[in-house]
């Protein structure tokens, strides 16, 4: 989405970029304007654009946010294989430190 149609998803909702701005206590609306013209990152400011309008992250900022299937398992298989490497590491440790 680009700023007008954000904007526009906010006005329905009955928000400025003003209102917006108090609510996040940042200094005004400016802020709010240049985060959804994206010439700056805020991960509070979209986050809260999406509270309000009620429309994914990923939908509001394709850019930044890319849906993550369900049936992703990447992410576990990643953390299991850290933890793997980890016990290996320390276990080489160990039997170097028995040998000397």
């Amino acid at each position: 989405m680009d700023y007008i149609d954000l904007k526009y998803a906010l006005a329905k909702k009955g928000y400025t970029l003003t209102r917006v701005a108090e609510e996040l206590g940042l200094f005004g609306p400016q802020s709010v304007q240049q985060v959804l013209a994206r010439k700056y990152i805020s991960g509070r400011v979209e986050k809260h654009v999406s509270d309000i309008t009620g429309i994914p992250l990923e939908k509001l900022f394709p850019d930044r946010y890319q849906a993550i299937p369900k049936n992703s398992r990447s992410a576990p298989n990643v953390r299991v294989l850290d933890k793997r490497a980890t016990a290996t590491r320390k276990t080489k440790n160990h039997s170097t430190e028995k040998k000397s």
